[in-house]
């Protein structure tokens, strides 16, 4: 009965596939400019794209990548949030990376699932950030926040650097946090897997590690360390 299951959950995904019409980026590139009704602080990203993010007085969106492909990407703003994301019942594969340009005045939350890439392009300033990736999202980033929150569950890669208040992060599966750079007054760092992190904390320091975690940390905070598994915690002098 239950290789019954698995076979018609697999046929259910492969007739979803077959229902989604391809199309291949013809390489040539074009940059186009996207209109946004309203104003957006949020970005939501599903798929594979490049996301370079700059803090600015107004709000813009720009696309790059192959001129037969730019169509289906839906770039559009619902609740102050920007969504991109492939049109629906479409699968595209472009010649090389398709990047989105995004300017806002203030960016108070990401979230991601799927492959893409976030990088900012200055320091990007604000009160409090929320970020959330599933997936093999990649990013890099300075900032200077008082309120930092960051998830990651799967095997993304994190950098950042500048300053935070305040940072709690949680890292479940295999991702990576490279944070050396960003100097954070307090933080509550969780693990949970495999993951990764290199912090650096002035004051206060609480880890949880659950798995084969591995913090390493600068500054001379105190620390609450819980370690179960085989994790560790090293302070770097």
């Amino acid at each position: 009965m239950k290789s019954y299951f698995v076979l018609f959950f697999l046929f259910l995904s492969l007739a979803a596939s077959a229902q989604q019409e391809t199309v291949t980026g013809n390489g040539k590139i074009k940059k186009e400019k996207r209109s946004t009704s309203g104003t957006f602080d949020e970005i939501s990203v599903s798929g594979k794209y490049k996301v370079l993010i700059k803090q600015g007085s107004t709000t813009s969106v720009d696309l790059e990548g192959d001129e037969n492909i730019l169509p289906f990407i839906e770039t559009e703003v619902k609740d102050d949030e920007l969504q991109i994301h492939t049109k629906k019942g479409y699968n595209v594969k472009p010649t090389g990376t398709i990047t989105v340009y995004v300017t806002l005045p203030k960016l108070s939350e990401i979230s991601s699932s799927g492959s893409s890439s976030f990088a900012g392009e200055g320091v990007i300033k604000g009160d409090k950030l929320e970020i959330g990736l599933s997936g093999k999202a990649e990013m890099d980033l300075e900032l200077n926040y008082n309120d930092l929150e960051l998830g990651m569950s799967g095997s993304g890669s994190v950098k950042m650097a500048g300053t935070a208040t305040k940072a709690e992060v949680n890292i479940s599966g295999n991702g990576e946090f490279n944070a050396p750079g960003l100097k954070s007054q307090n933080m509550e760092l969780n693990i949970s897997g495999n993951g990764n992190a290199h912090v650096n904390v002035d004051k206060k320091l609480e880890v949880a590690i659950s798995g084969n975690g591995k913090v390493k940390y600068k500054g001379s905070p105190t620390t609450n360390q819980f370690v179960s598994g085989n994790g560790r915690v090293e302070h770097e002098n």
